[in-house]
């Protein structure tokens, strides 16, 4: 029992002198990079919806999707970057062209990424789209995507009578710094 007794001391001693410096936070330099995924536009159309009621083509159609994420002051003051992921199911044996548009309340264009095309049969699809905010600042104000789908014509029409679907997803991975 007393031949640990001098090496607890020496423990003691050693703990004791080890920490006498006072710590300054203020000497910090600290930032913050987190990053927030949310997804942004989903839609599944079928081969009624490019159909009129007399069974004729209708080349494009819209979709509107509201944004609410960019409300937040918080994410408006420290967004530095917005990578989104565009995917694809195209279940029909026709190409489709991809145009999206994210607007403002006013309608205009904040942002507009390439057009997509989409081949027959192709069911994974996948895209990205990157905004850098320092180069396009009129993005903070959007609130809206606007997505066509464009059916371009062929000499194969659609049947309304065979089910076909076109899926389109889409997520954002937003960049902060704080």
């Amino acid at each position: 029992r007393f031949k640990l007794v001098p090496l607890q001391i020496l423990f003691c001693i050693a703990f004791f002198i080890s920490c006498t410096e006072n710590l300054n936070f203020n000497q910090i330099n600290l930032e913050l990079e987190p990053t927030i995924n949310v997804p942004i536009v989903y839609f599944e159309l079928n081969q009624n919806n490019f159909l009129d009621e007399f069974n004729q083509e209708i080349s494009a159609v819209s979709d509107i999707t509201v944004f609410r994420i960019l409300e937040t002051t918080v994410l408006k003051e420290n967004l530095i970057e917005l990578k989104i992921d565009f995917e694809v199911e195209n279940g029909f044996n026709r190409m489709f062209l991809v145009k999206m548009f994210i607007l403002d309340d006013n309608d205009n264009i904040t942002h507009t990424f390439n057009q997509f095309t989409i081949e027959a049969g192709d069911l994974n699809y996948t895209a990205t789209g990157t905004i850098l905010i320092e180069n396009t600042s009129e993005f903070l104000n959007s609130t809206r995507f606007r997505t066509d789908i464009i059916l371009p014509p062929t000499a194969t029409n659609l049947n309304p009578n065979i089910e076909k679907i076109f899926k389109f997803r889409s997520s954002g991975t937003f960049y902060l710094r704080f």
